[in-house]
């Protein structure tokens, strides 16, 4: 039988021969002008070794050895096979704290993000939000870059797609971010602004790229900017996604992670601030006919800039426990003062007892559950 260190070298081997409102929609068009425009197998344990009973994972089953290793233990955490009771939930395991933009250093005007230039720079600036998170939340929170990979712009032409992916404009998501956020025990969300493109050719783009095969990399879809064929700007008018689509992104990754024997569930995240519930039209469309699988976790986050009144309400309304008794996950976007759009900001900015329904807003309006996941823009 394989000592420790010998099961991890073995596993390394493995591992290294395989694999807001359309005014803002109107900001982000115009920040996208100024970029060029862009166009694995599963492991398993050695044979070895018997599957551990109790723990959720084999990192339980690594971590639990003598004098085990806290910086090996983490790495593991996120490059490890499915266990035998299937993929592990991240949303019941931790609270996610997604910090939303282009990417580093770039257009600060879409978001938070981009007024940073580091991971070191981010873990300092979240550090009033993850204790303010910690004293309310569920469970522990994480961090994660909220990436901006696919961008809505102009559309030029009749076929254009209106769209500037991250990754055609030089960046290398996995070394640049989805390998150090894995050293930092961070996830990374992949968000898409949609533009002419069907939802599910952005999964299949991150599966062909190799970004998914990562357990820590999520995946968000932005409803606003999905354009149709005789519109030329993204966001005017405000667009959608139909249930059937969310369903087949949720059928596609649902499948890879089943096929990939990945350890952890996928994330997927869908913006909204127009429901049926509170609105006469929805940007959801038969949100109601939207399913569950085992190996997504859906999660409706309430966008769109305000005041703290209108924010609690549209969050009770597109999390709405009556309506929607099937969605177990909820999340909500906080757009904090941007000196560079200050008109895309919220007024004020809601408080973490707020945003946890320890406290209401000014006319009374309380959160009627915790989110999950909250997005700091």
């Amino acid at each position: 039988m394989f000592n420790r260190r010998s099961f991890l070298r073995h596993g390394l081997g493995l591992l290294s021969g395989g694999a807001a409102g359309t005014l803002l929609g109107r900001v982000a068009a115009a920040s996208a002008a100024t970029e060029p425009h862009g166009a694995a197998g599963s492991l398993q344990p050695p044979a070895e070794i018997s599957p551990p009973q109790h723990p959720e994972s084999i990192a339980d089953l690594i971590c639990e050895a003598a004098e085990p290793d806290p910086g090996i233990c983490d790495w593991w955490s996120h490059l490890l096979p499915a266990t035998p009771l299937g993929p592990l939930s991240v949303l019941q395991r931790h609270s996610l704290l997604s910090v939303y933009g282009r990417s580093f250093g770039v257009a600060p005007v879409l978001g938070m993000l981009g007024a940073l230039n580091s991971f070191d720079e981010l873990e300092r600036s979240v550090e009033p939000w993850v204790r303010g998170m910690s004293e309310f939340a569920e469970a522990p929170v994480k961090v994660a870059p909220h990436l901006i990979y696919a961008l809505a712009r102009t559309c030029y032409t009749a076929d254009d797609s209106c769209m500037i992916f991250l990754d055609a404009s030089g960046v290398d998501l996995i070394e640049e971010y989805i390998k150090p956020a894995a050293d930092r025990d961070m996830a990374v969300i992949l968000d898409s602004q949609l533009g002419r493109l069907s939802p599910t050719y952005f999964i299949r783009r991150m599966i062909d790229a190799g970004y998914l095969a990562y357990p820590n990399v999520h995946v968000a879809l932005d409803p606003e900017f999905a354009t149709k064929p005789d519109q030329d700007t993204p966001g005017k008018p405000t667009g959608t996604l139909s249930a059937s689509s969310i369903n087949q992104v949720q059928a596609l990754l649902a499948s890879y992670v089943r096929e990939e024997g990945l350890s952890h569930k996928k994330v997927l995240i869908v913006h909204q601030f127009v429901d049926a519930v509170s609105d006469s039209w929805s940007m959801v469309p038969g949100k109601r006919n939207i399913q569950i699988y085992p190996e997504v976790e859906l999660v409706f986050d309430a966008d769109g800039f305000g005041s703290p009144n209108a924010k609690v309400s549209k969050y009770n309304a597109i999390t709405s426990p009556t309506a929607y008794p099937q969605f177990e996950w909820r999340g909500i976007k906080i757009f904090q003062h941007n000196a560079r759009a200050p008109w895309a900001s919220d007024t004020p900015v809601m408080t973490p007892r707020q945003i946890y329904g320890v406290d209401p807003t000014s006319n009374g309006r309380r959160m009627w559950a915790p989110p999950h996941l909250v997005v700091v823009a």
